[in-house]
């Protein structure tokens, strides 16, 4: 008759022991990266359109063009100049995507950290570094590979939040407080909406033994580095980046379409994350108390996924790292059955979604035949205007975009998820107004040498032909149809009529 050993005589009683020292522990989340993170470095080309615009907004700027100005994106500026540096080096996009995964590693590493300052068991709070690092890869392609805006900013969301909480058991609160205010800000400078960390780390002050030094130590370090980008980027940094969004966040949307697509993405997001949705299930049936600061981190990273009625997948990862914590304090009261249920079903999904990553790539790069025209008619040192929202058109011609804007959306309101309807747009009306004044004297002073029409019929873009709007007449005036390719018709400027 077989006989069974005592838990801690088992296998897996010695491997969680080997997780409770540091190097196994960074071993293993070390592991789970590579895999988590290896179609992404497998492959060169575009896995989303963001991509495309960091490459090349990232071009602009190193080739001396200013962030703002030469080249304007509502993005924050961390992420376009990570990019110009990464891309001097070299234009292959696995070195981005390595980076990338590098700064996944070191986010698995620091909710690590916070799951033991929150009393979960070393094994258990390895296990929690490793769920957040494969929660980044347990989404549909695009989604999980891309170097996204969101990726960017885990790092410093979760570092901000583990300085809030080191600070309770220190004697210097307020060095910890500053250090979480400069980390939430650094994060919101990658995107936006980690701006929310910002208010877990003056949640977590409030609550502090000494709340006004906690306070005022948040607050002066948070303004502090708030100018500091300010004084970088001058003021098209406020203009372009947290005031003029307005447009952006309640122009026009099409509230079906957008419920439709935000409630989807809720479903396909919970469905191949459930094994992080255990600690809120448990917190439900109060099987385990969660910290209020971990509760009120959950409660704003996901209130601000909804702002603007636009629902992307990738705006979800900002929920991993939170979701990751409170599954590794629920488990800290689970059943061994259950802790291995919850390892084989991450498991399980994680190799889904990576085989799906690898089997399925995103095909961006079928502008091939475009950018191969584009440079038969070009010099290298020639600007090209793609209008429209396809970025994709400038990495493949390798030229750079002539005018600020590289999408059309500044100039007709034409976001995702909005109405197809766009003739109550009146362009002598602010924000637009003072745009097109920009666009145009920047296009007319220095003509594209050739402008691609993206708004092809069958897509978002096909109500927003270009004649309907200024730059229609100029394209009359100065330019000749070359070609049409993939839908994309092709115009030359004639240089005897407005050459430069």
């Amino acid at each position: 008759m077989a006989t069974t050993l005592p838990f801690e005589q088992s296998r897996a009683a010695k491997l969680l022991g080997l997780l409770r020292r540091p190097w196994p522990a960074l071993l293993v989340l070390a592991v789970v990266t590579v895999v988590s993170r290896f179609p992404g470095v497998l492959w060169n080309g575009m896995f989303d359109r963001d991509e495309a615009y960091l490459s090349v907004t990232g071009d602009v700027i190193g080739s001396g063009g200013d962030l703002y100005h030469q080249v304007i994106d509502r993005k924050p500026p961390i992420v376009p100049f990570i990019y110009a540096a990464i891309r001097e080096l070299s234009v292959d996009m696995r070195w981005i995507r390595l980076a990338v995964a590098v700064l996944i590693f070191v986010n698995g590493v620091i909710v690590m950290a916070i799951a033991r300052r929150l009393g979960v068991a070393k094994h258990l709070s390895t296990l929690t570094g490793a769920l957040a690092i494969a929660g980044t890869a347990m989404f549909l392609p695009a989604d999980a590979q891309a170097a996204n805006f969101e990726l960017w900013g885990l790092a410093p969301a979760s570092l901000a939040v583990y300085c809030a909480l080191r600070a309770r058991q220190s004697s210097n609160s307020q060095t910890w407080f500053a250090f979480a205010a400069f980390s939430a800000v650094l994060a919101a400078n990658c995107k936006q909406p980690y701006v929310v960390v910002l208010l877990v780390v003056l949640f977590e002050a409030f609550r502090n033994s000494q709340r006004s030094r906690a306070l005022m130590a948040t607050a002066v370090s948070a303004s502090l580095t708030f100018i500091f980008f300010w004084a970088v980027f001058g003021n098209a940094y406020l203009r372009w980046t947290w005031i003029e969004n307005g447009d952006y966040v309640d122009g026009g949307v099409s509230m079906l379409r957008a419920l439709g697509v935000g409630t989807g993405l809720t479903i396909v997001f919970a469905l191949l994350h459930l094994p992080l949705f255990y600690g809120v299930w448990a917190a439900i049936v109060k099987r385990v108390r969660i910290d209020a600061t971990i509760v009120v981190w959950l409660v704003l990273s996901a209130a601000v996924i909804p702002i603007g009625f636009r629902f992307f997948g990738h705006y979800y990862q900002q929920l991993v790292p939170v979701l990751a914590v409170i599954t590794g304090i629920a488990l800290t009261t689970a059943s061994r059955n259950t802790i291995r249920s919850i390892i084989a079903l991450t498991a399980l999904l994680l190799a889904a979604m990576i085989t799906l990553s690898v089997v399925y790539r995103p095909d961006l790069s079928n502008f091939t035949s475009v950018g191969r025209r584009i440079q038969a008619l070009t010099q290298p040192t020639d600007r090209i205007y793609v209008w429209g929202a396809l970025p994709d058109v400038y990495v493949a011609a390798q030229r750079l975009p002539a005018g600020s804007f590289l999408h059309g959306g500044y100039l007709t309101g034409n976001w995702a998820s909005r109405q197809s309807d766009l003739t109550n747009i009146d362009l002598s009306e602010e924000p637009f107004r003072s745009r097109w004044q920009m666009f145009s004297a920047d296009i007319q002073s220095n003509p594209p040498a050739v402008i691609v029409d993206g708004a092809r019929l069958g897509t978002d873009w096909a109500p927003a032909q270009m004649w309907r709007y200024p730059i229609g007449d100029f394209l009359s005036r100065c330019y000749q149809l070359d070609s049409d390719i993939d839908r994309l018709p092709i115009w030359v400027l004639d240089r005897s009529k407005c050459g430069k």
